[in-house]
This record gives structure tokens, sequence and C-alpha cells, in this order.
């Protein structure tokens, strides 16, 4: 007999989400699937919370200890019997009528080769941090090769949680080799081994995809996730580089390819950046961001808009003052237009204040204490505006592990946490996420410190937030300012 749709839900040593995971997918609306749970060796009660549920849909797999996330991703496709998959997580949860949506979409038009949904974001307790991850709107179809295409210029990290998709039309060869890679036989996979970009982009190369915007998947964020652990321009640049070779298949090549040139350039200088400990850029590191802009640079001569991806670097420059002139011919070309997203036009706004000889921390007092959460591309833009400004950067939050610890551009990182324990009065949190929507990052804030005030930096580029007065010169006891 045909299943439909195959259901596996990947866990290790999460039983304490996995109960209320596993009832949200057997309570489905619909049901004609079949379920498999992939234990990657859990040394807590998983077994044990998986074989409480009596339902004849359910197989359980249970992994030798050991095994990547990624093992047990793949062999989700070695294994499920259903002409659809979906693989999701064991600390996500579905509302009761996901699948039940995204089959009915699937069954009027039979062509779409992957179907995912909006999410909305829930913290470790479950409590509501944000009602959706992308503004509201209709649900979106992706002709052959247009997600791939559109992924270049739009924020399309939508989570592989509720994607089903059709694994039939993935390379056999190249999942026998990821699935090597990840039995550790091979220490680099190929881009077929998953991803939020590049499996969506795969079924993209071979027809139709669609978006259903709604949020019908309650997407879990806490420290233990695998975001916090990778290392963010790599994961940025193999996307993009993947993306560029998949584009040059489309009609879009074009169009776009020069635009993923552009990103490419932009996330190796990030990375560039994101390695560099010392306060100021040497002569070394400014020799490789120049020559990065000028690759750049040839991207933007295919194709005007690939200027927006390079905007970063630009500020970047002009703030240390190499290739101003490559910077301003660059920004010459063409403004963003309106379907470009709120952090694209605060960055070109960014370039406009620069060439005026503006700061965005002009109105900070001098010596105004700030804090930056991220420790990114953009943030160092904000350390060193905040220094020109004379204001002092105190530390740079950010949840990733491998950053913590570490100094970057001459600034501590620290994890969020920092907040609740510092002695020194702040005066302003700086958020540096390219994000249009950043609720749940001022949650993350509101966790730890509930009165400093807070600011997006596309906020202070586009003048938009001002302190309600100045906290540097009044005694701590009457700042309102708690000492945490």
């Amino acid at each position: 007999m045909t299943i439909p749709l195959t259901v596996a839900l990947t866990t290790y040593n999460r039983s304490h989400y996995l109960k209320e995971s596993l009832s949200a997918i057997l309570n489905q609306t619909y049901r004609d699937f079949e379920l498999l749970v992939l234990d990657n060796g859990s040394t807590d009660d998983t077994p044990y919370v998986v074989l409480s549920f009596k339902d004849d849909r359910l197989r359980y797999i249970r992994n030798a200890p050991g095994y990547t996330s990624i093992f047990n991703s793949l062999s989700a496709q070695w294994i499920a019997r259903g002409d659809r998959l979906l693989i999701t997580h064991d600390d996500d949860i579905m509302e009761p009528d996901m699948l039940e949506q995204q089959m009915a979409l699937i069954a009027e038009r039979p062509d779409l080769t992957a179907v995912w949904t909006n999410k909305s974001i829930i913290d470790k307790d479950g409590n509501m941090v944000q009602p959706w991850f992308t503004p509201p709107g209709a649900t979106r179809i992706f002709e052959c090769g247009e997600f791939i295409a559109r992924a270049a210029e739009e924020r399309m990290w939508h989570p592989a949680g509720s994607m089903i998709f059709s694994p039939h039309l993935l390379s056999t060869a190249a999942l026998h080799q990821n699935y090597r890679g990840a039995l550790g036989l091979r220490q680099r996979l190929t881009t077929t081994g998953g991803g939020d970009l590049i499996r969506p982009a795969l079924m993209n190369l071979k027809g139709p995809v669609a978006f259903i915007n709604a949020p019908l998947l309650r997407y879990r964020q806490h420290t233990a996730q695998e975001t916090h652990n990778s290392h963010l321009a790599h994961t940025a640049l193999h996307s993009f580089q993947s993306l560029r070779k998949l584009v040059r298949k489309t009609s879009f090549r074009e169009e776009y390819e020069p635009v993923f040139d552009a990103q490419i350039v932009r996330y190796k200088a990030q990375d560039h950046v994101m390695h560099f400990q010392e306060p100021t850029f040497d002569r070394a590191l400014l020799k490789r961001l120049v020559g990065l802009l000028d690759k750049g640079a040839e991207a933007v001569a295919a194709n005007p808009r690939a200027v927006h991806s390079l905007l970063p670097l630009i500020i970047l420059l002009m703030q240390t003052g190499a290739s101003d002139a490559t910077c301003r011919a660059l920004v010459e070309l063409v403004a963003p237009g309106k379907q470009a997203t709120r952090s694209t036009h605060s960055l070109y706004r960014w370039v406009e204040r620069r060439r005026a000889g503006d700061n965005v921390f002009a109105g900070l007092e001098p010596q105004a204490n700030i804090v930056i959460l991220g420790s990114v591309l953009v943030s160092a833009l904000l350390i060193q505006e905040a220094r020109e400004a004379g204001v002092n950067v105190v530390c740079c939050l950010d949840s990733n592990v491998t950053r913590q610890g570490r100094r970057w551009l001459g600034v501590p990182i620290v994890p969020p946490s920092w907040l609740a324990s510092h002695s020194e009065p702040l005066d302003l949190i700086v958020l540096s996420s390219e994000r249009d929507h950043e609720e749940k990052m001022e949650e993350l804030i509101r966790r730890h410190d509930a009165i400093t005030p807070i600011a997006s930096w596309k906020e202070l580029v586009d003048a938009e937030f001002s302190l309600p007065r100045s906290l540097i010169d009044v005694p701590v006891e009457q700042s309102g300012v708690a000492l945490l």
C-alpha cells in the first residue's frame, strides 16, 4: 500500500520536549502518514517516552551512540516509505492542522516538489516569543528556479522542520556520498546534505515549491540548538556558494549569478573580520578587504543591484579610509527599491551619513557605555562608529558558544547572561541583527536586563531612536539603570 507521507522526527536526549512534540504529530488532523522516530543513541529516558505511545503509525529506530545529527536526518531518506517526506525535530511543536494544510496544497498542485510553512517562536519553556518569523502574507508559489534566484536578495531562512519534500527527486549517488560523510568516511559533505536553504533549492531545481505563510510550527529557541555552536559566516558562505552553483542551471543565471557573487564577497569579508582580535585593522587585513571589494565591483558591473550585498563592506572601508573612491563610485550606481528589506535601506542610509560626515552615535554623549548584541559584520561597523564618536563599547553579547570568551576588535565577547551580573550601569544595548523583526532578541535581553534602553542599529541609522535624557552625568542611584 502506498504511504502518502513519512514524518521523521529526529531526537537526542530531549525527552523533556519529546513527549509534547510526538503528541502534536500523532494528533494532527491529517492522519495518513507513518511516523519515524530516529533516536541518535539517547542516554536519557527517550526510549520510554517513545514506547509509551501506542500508535500503529509509529516506528522507533535507535542508532548506536556517537553519530551526528546529519547522519540521523540522512537516515530518514533511506528508511522512509512515504511518497513525501518531512524531517522535523524533537524540540518543535506542530500546530494541529499543519500537515493538513500542506497536503491539501499538494493535492491542488501535485507538481509541487516541496511545501513549508511560516513559524512562531517559543522559548525553552514554551512561552510565545514571536507570533511569526516571516511577516504575515499570502501563500507563495515559486516556479522552477525562482526560489533559488529570490534567495539571492530576500532573507528566506525558513525552518527545515516544516518542509514536506519529494525525496525521490534527490540524487541517490549524492545522498550515498553524504551518508558516507556523516558516518565519518569523509570530512566534508557536499551541498546535498541539507540545510534551510539548500534542500528547498534542490527541490526548486526540479519543479515549483511553495511557502504557506501561516505560523504552523512552533519553533523552540534555546541555547542547546546547533545554531548556537555553528560558524555563522561559514554557514552563510557555504549556502550562497551552493546556491550560486544551482542558479547557473536555471533561466535566472544571467540576472542573479552576479548577486550571489556579491553575497559570497560579503561573507568572505565577514569571515576575515570575525577572526580579527586587535582593536585596529592592520594593513594586511585592509588589503584583503579592498581586494574583495574590487572583486565585488565586477559583480556590480554585471548587475547594479549586487551593490546592496556589498554595503556593509563599503561602510567598513569608508570608516577606515581604505578604497574610499571605489566605495563612493559603487554606491552611486543604484539605490534600493521598495521591495528591498529595511536592513538594505538602512545600510544605504548609513553610507549616505558617512558621506555627509555624520555618525550614527551622534545622539549619545561621549564616554557613554553601550553593549552590542551580536558579533558579526554589522557589529564591527557599530564598534568602529562608536569609537569614532568617543562611545565606549563594553562588550558584545553572543549566544554562539564558539564566539564566547574571545576578544574581537579589542572587545570581549560574552554570553547574554552577562547582563545579569555586570556591576557598571549601561546607557544603551544595540541590536546588530539584519532581520527586519527583532522581537525575540529584545525578549532575550529582557530575560537578563529589564531596564537598559534597547535600540536596533537600524533605528540609530535612520534617526528613529534617542535616549530620553543623557544618563552619563546622572548619579547611578538616580539614573534608573539597575546595577544588576
